[in-house]
């Protein structure tokens, strides 16, 4: 990979489950790059070396967990901007991932081409910053 082609997409994904990291540790296309994290404090310090795109983060992910993570971005004008994906375990906490920014919900399991999609529609219909 030359330096000249750098992904068109940065993804942040926060997440401590390890099924849900194999499943989209590969699953991306190559102009999508992909950063882990595992808790919400890992992420908040990554964000100013990823600058992401978007972040996926699992509601239930370590400490403070999506929520918390989703409320820490919105309270800083770099990232507030940032769409959010929130991943589920029931379809019964989509009010609170709504709750919480984010703009678009997938139930677990997930599966690599749903994200990508996700990502894709958030990325595409971006408004510009300027």
């Amino acid at each position: 990979m030359s330096e000249q082609s750098a992904p068109a997409v940065r993804v942040l994904v926060v997440t401590d489950q390890e099924s849900v990291r194999g499943a989209l540790r590969y699953g991306f296309p190559d102009d999508i790059e992909v950063t882990f994290a595992v808790d919400s404090r890992e992420a908040m310090r990554s964000l100013p070396q990823i600058a992401p795109s978007v972040v996926v983060v699992d509601l239930q992910t370590g400490s403070a967990g999506g929520y918390g993570l989703a409320r820490d971005m919105a309270a800083d004008v770099r990232w507030a901007r940032v769409p959010i994906i929130m991943l589920l375990d029931r379809e019964q906490d989509i009010w609170l991932a709504r709750q919480a920014g984010a703009r678009i919900t997938v139930t677990k399991p997930v599966a690599a081409g749903v994200i990508t999609e996700a990502v894709r529609s958030l990325t595409e219909s971006a408004p510009s910053t300027s």
